[in-house]
């Protein structure tokens, strides 16, 4: 494992980190040097302890609130989830609606067929009896 000269809290380290880790180990430091840094009008008034239990506090505590926003996350995550279970289940609903549909539309359209069948055979009964009619007319006019 690579080792890596920082210094922390005025402190000079030599830590061991994994290749990977370089970027993230670099990021801590420059955070605690930024708390340290932060409580510099402290220096030389309360022990250097104090300032890293200070910054310690201060650490933790945004530990939680990332633990917090974390939770958070989890929560929206599974409402979205819950969600798209709940927009598929009315999508087929959807799409079953749509199929009984489009079977009462094919069976209209069936109905309306035979009704307009029975409509032209009615107005060939209806012409044939006009047609007797005249007929008759004629028979009895003669």
């Amino acid at each position: 494992m690579p080792n890596l000269e920082v210094i922390i809290f005025n402190q000079k380290l030599k830590l061991s980190y994994l290749e990977n880790e370089k970027h993230r180990l670099m990021n801590a430091v420059e955070i605690l040097n930024k708390n340290w840094n932060k409580f510099s009008d402290l220096h030389g008034k309360i022990s250097d302890l104090k300032i890293i239990t200070l910054i310690s506090l201060e650490l933790q505590d945004s530990i939680g609130d990332v633990k917090v926003l974390k939770d958070k996350l989890n929560l929206q995550d599974l409402n979205i989830e819950s969600l798209k279970k709940e927009i598929k289940l009315k999508n087929n609903e959807f799409e079953e609606s749509i199929e009984v549909i489009n079977k009462f539309k094919s069976a209209f359209d069936n109905k309306n067929e035979e009704i307009s069948k029975i409509e032209n055979i009615l107005d060939e009964i209806h012409d044939e009896l006009l047609e007797i009619k005249n007929n008759i007319s004629k028979y009895h006019h003669e």
